[in-house]
């Protein structure tokens, strides 16, 4: 994460407003591309969801990103999205793991 301070973001699923260490960021630059954010370094508009699988379905299920950025998002972006999120959960899921262990 970039920061400690606290500081809190609306969810675009639900629209509740949480702390900022609960959610993950989507992103999208000034050339119009659309990424991932899992620690808050991108510059640029930010779209924030809760960091549950629940809400990152959503996500992906209703394509809440074309609401948030204000522009249709292809279908290949929110599949290699929905990858990348998968992924970077895996990772985190087994990190947290080992370090219980």
């Amino acid at each position: 994460m970039k920061t400690d301070r606290n500081y809190s973001r609306k969810s675009i699923v639900d629209a509740q407003i949480y702390d900022v260490n609960l959610m993950v960021r989507f992103a999208k630059n000034k050339d119009n591309q659309i990424s991932f954010d899992p620690y808050l370094e991108k510059p640029g508009r930010g779209a924030y969801c809760l960091n549950n699988q629940e809400q990152i379905d959503t996500v992906f299920k209703k394509k809440l990103l074309n609401r948030a950025f204000k522009q249709n998002i292809s279908l290949d972006v929110y599949e290699s999205l929905r990858k990348e999120v998968e992924e970077w959960i895996d990772k985190v899921t087994k990190e947290n793991q080992t370090s219980k262990h």
